[in-house]
């Protein structure tokens, strides 16, 4: 109740996650992002959810089927509302929606508006509907054609010779991580996500502020999956590498305003179906 957040997902008795979600609004630099300064002139928005601040959480039976979850929270360094609300119903399933509400538009656009999460290593198993196989951006997606893949979360990982973001998938209808007994978590776009699983961290990616030398053996797989369940991420821009022609064009980017946007989490099991079914299913009740 003090963070706002999920701190426990149990379906027939195995946990499917470890943490989160939680509002977030950065991403790992790109090369591109240094080129331009992006790590200085969004600098705001690098912790902006990490000093979030609740203000309250309010909780509502809504019948014997739902239970609503309402959390307001202050935004300081964008001075800004976030509003989340969790809708759980009995069938385990949770509907969640974000609103972000600024107090001021004259801020930098942000790198993203999304939430992300972390999952048990378990959960290897990857499937997914939307674009793909490959990783894929706002403004780098026509190569990708929208299906239904699945694979490894390792494999996701695109290991750029700089450590930067990568993995990224966009116009996700659902995403699903299954561990090998084939349970696990659905996400469900309320219509599309823009989404990311990896086995890493947002630091392993992330130098900080100032473009470092580290090369991919600096990063080191870890015992957990950090999944990214986005309204979008801003384009990887690229026409150059430097300067303002190295952004993304205005229309692949996030002008601070009023969003908002809502997805499904699910709890998987084998017993109840192809994946692709569960994920079209409606809530009971």
């Amino acid at each position: 109740k003090n963070t706002g957040e999920i701190t426990s997902y149990v379906f027939q008795g195995t946990e499917l996650i470890k943490t989160g979600p939680v509002p977030n609004f950065w991403r790992a630099p790109t090369d591109n992002d240094f080129g331009w300064g992006m790590p200085r002139r969004l600098g705001i928005w690098r912790d902006a959810a990490a000093k979030r601040t609740v203000d309250k959480v309010t909780v509502n039976k809504i019948n014997s089927r739902e239970i609503q979850i309402n959390v307001a929270t202050t935004l300081p360094t964008a001075r800004a509302k976030y509003y989340t609300t969790y809708r759980i119903f009995g069938s385990g399933d949770i509907i969640i929606n974000n609103s972000f509400e600024p107090a001021n538009t004259n801020l930098p656009e942000m790198p993203r508006f999304g939430m992300k999460m972390t999952l048990p290593a378990e959960f290897e198993n990857i499937t997914w509907y939307g674009r793909g196989p490959h990783e894929n951006y706002w403004d780098r997606k026509t190569g990708a054609a929208v299906g239904v893949y699945s694979g490894k979360v390792m494999d996701q990982y695109h290991p750029y010779i700089r450590p930067q973001e990568n993995g990224n998938k966009t116009d996700i209808r659902w995403i699903a991580l299954t561990n090998d007994k084939s349970m696990g978590l659905i996400a469900v776009g309320l219509p599309l996500l823009s989404i990311s699983a990896l086995p890493f961290k947002d630091e392993d990616f992330d130098p900080g502020p100032e473009k470092r030398q580290r090369h991919t053996y600096h990063v080191k797989k870890r015992d957990l999956i950090t999944l990214k369940l986005d309204y979008k991420q801003m384009g990887v821009g690229g026409d150059t590498s430097w300067g303002d022609r190295a952004r993304a064009h205005p229309e692949y980017r996030l002008p601070v305003k009023g969003y908002s946007y809502s997805f499904i989490l699910r709890p998987y099991a084998r017993s109840m179906g192809k994946i692709s079914a569960v994920a079209r299913s409606r809530i009971p009740g």
